[in-house]
């Protein structure tokens, strides 16, 4: 694989890391740092996923693409993307993985 055809994951993956971390820190959970970031970095891959698969999210991520012109449209549409997907699991992994003290 080249780096044209990684780099959009890549910025998925980051937007869904920094997502995931700040939505998982305001539950104070998700298993630190490193397991926000994990679990928001896979909830960016996947909500960009599902926006090539599921036509009403397909539909909102495209408008995010219109924001920049250009290839930073893209670039700026998938880190938005990823975020919200992060964002969205870093939640949910913040309510669900929980400090046993």
């Amino acid at each position: 694989m080249d780096m044209a055809t990684i780099l959009p994951y890549v910025v998925q993956a980051l937007g869904g890391a920094v997502g995931g971390n700040i939505l998982g820190a305001l539950t104070r959970g998700g298993g630190g740092v490193v397991g926000r970031s994990l679990i928001g970095a896979i909830g960016g891959v996947a909500a960009a996923y599902a926006g090539g698969s599921v036509e009403a999210v397909g539909n909102i991520t495209a408008m995010w693409g219109g924001l920049i012109e250009g290839a930073n449209g893209a670039h700026l549409s998938n880190l938005i993307t990823g975020a919200a997907g992060g964002g969205i699991l870093g939640l949910v992994g913040g309510l669900l993985i929980r400090p046993r003290d």
